[in-house]
């Protein structure tokens, strides 16, 4: 029996943010494009604007490794500074009514808890960006749990995931992510790790790749589809 299927049916599932489930990518790249723009005219900096691609490469990682590869390499460690700038362009945004959630995850999250299956989020952003991705995009009324880097007896990913085992008291546990510190906290915890499949990182170790239609994911997890 593989790691998974002891996990199954689980009684809580954790799910990471930016990629899994919020399409990050239907707005990230201008609105750090326009942010970059806006801080090296302000601050007399040449900085080269990112491609897509090296904008959305960033997405899923944690402080210095979101902010610093878009300054020149004399000012990376002036990230909080960029960060400053860009944070009430990213609030904004997805505070703006615009439904960013990737297709299907709504009905998922409400399936799952009316199913028992607890839900927790764990998202390597900071409070403010938290707090608009729970009130702007609903994940607040769709989730149990929404832990981020701000909160309570966290520093890694890892205690996230500790962090909503604690509040659950659940046993079985899964933990569904698009990149590698999604990843490395289920193993850090000996948990499955359910990779949503993408081109931005290749996690060839997860114990499932799922593509992202609902009804794969719950049957996988030994759970009733959506509708029954």
């Amino acid at each position: 029996m593989s790691l998974l299927d002891r996990h199954c049916p689980p009684d809580l599932v954790i799910f990471d943010v930016d990629g899994t489930l919020h399409d990050t990518f239907a707005w990230w790249a201008p609105v750090i494009c326009a942010g970059v723009q806006r801080y090296a005219e302000r601050e007399g900096i040449a900085i080269t604007l990112p491609t897509t691609a090296e904008a959305e490469a960033v997405v899923g990682m944690k402080d210095a490794g979101v902010w610093a590869p878009f300054l020149p390499d004399s000012h990376k460690e002036r990230w909080l500074e960029l960060r400053a700038v860009v944070l009430p362009m990213e609030v904004a945004e997805v505070s703006r009514g615009v439904d960013y959630l990737f297709a299907g995850v709504r009905p998922l999250l409400i399936h799952l808890r009316e199913l028992g299956v607890k839900v927790a989020l764990a998202s390597n952003c900071r409070s403010e960006y938290m707090a608009a991705m729970q009130d702007g995009q609903g994940l607040r009324e769709l989730t149990d749990w929404q832990f981020c880097l701000d909160s309570e007896n966290v520093e890694t990913k890892a205690d996230m995931l500790r962090e909503a085992q604690r509040a659950s008291g659940a046993e079985r546990i899964v933990m569904v992510g698009d990149r590698e510190p999604d990843h490395e906290a289920a193993v850090a915890h000996g948990w499955p790790f359910v990779w949503r499949r993408n081109d931005r990182c290749a996690i060839g170790d997860a114990d499932w790749v799922w593509g992202g239609d609902p009804d794969s994911l719950l049957t996988r997890l030994g759970l009733a589809p959506l509708g029954s």
